[in-house]
C-alpha cells in the first residue's frame, strides 16, 4: 500500500488478489490527485465482473462517473479515459487504445496499470498481453516525469501461482521484495 514500486502477486483463485489491486488504487488516489488507473482484464466477461466489483468498492469514495468501463471504440474510449479515474478494459481494448500512446495525452496520463490473470500469458491472449505490458514499460521510460521511485506508470500484476514468477517479475520490472508467489497448495 505504501509503495509506488511495480508489484506481482501470484496466488490461487479466490485468495484476495483483487484486494491487493484495491489497495494499489487507494494508494494512487491518496498520493496522486491527478492519477488514473486502468485495470486490464483478459476478456470482456472478466472486465465486466471487475468493473462491477470496483464500482461497488469505490462508488462511495468517487462519483460513479469516475469509474468507467471502456467500450472498444477509440474516440468514445479516449473521452472516457480523459474523464475517469478508474477505468476497466479488456486486454484487446487497451491494446487498441494504447498503440498510438505518443499522440494520446489521455493514455500518457495513466499512472497505475493493473494486469489481471497474468497466467494467461501462455495462452491465446498471451501475445497481446505481452505487447501491452511491454508497451506500458516502454511508455513509462519515455514519458519523462518520475516520482521518487523513478517509475512513471506503476504496474501491478495479478496471477494464479506461477512456476516462472521470478522471470515474469523481472520482465515487468518488479523488484524482488515486491514479488509474491504463493503455492497453489
Amino acid at each position: 500500500f505504501k509503495s509506488n514500486q511495480n508489484c506481482l502477486v501470484c496466488a490461487p483463485s479466490n485468495s484476495g488478489k483483487t484486494v491487493c489491486a484495491a489497495f494499489a488504487i487507494l494508494h494512487m488516489l491518496t498520493t496522486n490527485s491527478d492519477g488514473k488507473c486502468v485495470y486490464v482484464a483478459p476478456s470482456d466477461v472478466i472486465a465486466d465482473a471487475t468493473f462491477s466489483q470496483l464500482a461497488a468498492l469505490f462508488g462511495k469514495i468517487l462519483r460513479k462517473s469516475m469509474i468507467l468501463r471502456l467500450t472498444g471504440e477509440t474516440a468514445p474510449d479516449l473521452e472516457l479515459l480523459s474523464a475517469g479515474k478508474i477505468l476497466v478494459a479488456s486486454v484487446r481494448q487497451w491494446d487498441m487504445l494504447s498503440r498510438r500512446w505518443r499522440q494520446r495525452k489521455a493514455v500518457q496520463a495513466v499512472t497505475l496499470m493493473i494486469f489481471d490473470e497474468l497466467h494467461f500469458l501462455g495462452g491465446e491472449l498471451g501475445p497481446t498481453l505481452e505487447v501491452v505490458i511491454s508497451r506500458t514499460r516502454f511508455m513509462s521510460s519515455q514519458i519523462g516525469k518520475t516520482d521518487d521511485s523513478g517509475i512513471v506508470v506503476r504496474i501491478v500484476g495479478l496471477s494464479a501461482s506461477l512456476a516462472n514468477a521470478r522471470d515474469v517479475g523481472d520482465w515487468m520490472g518488479v523488484p524482488t521484495k515486491s514479488l509474491f508467489n504463493f503455492s497453489p497448495k
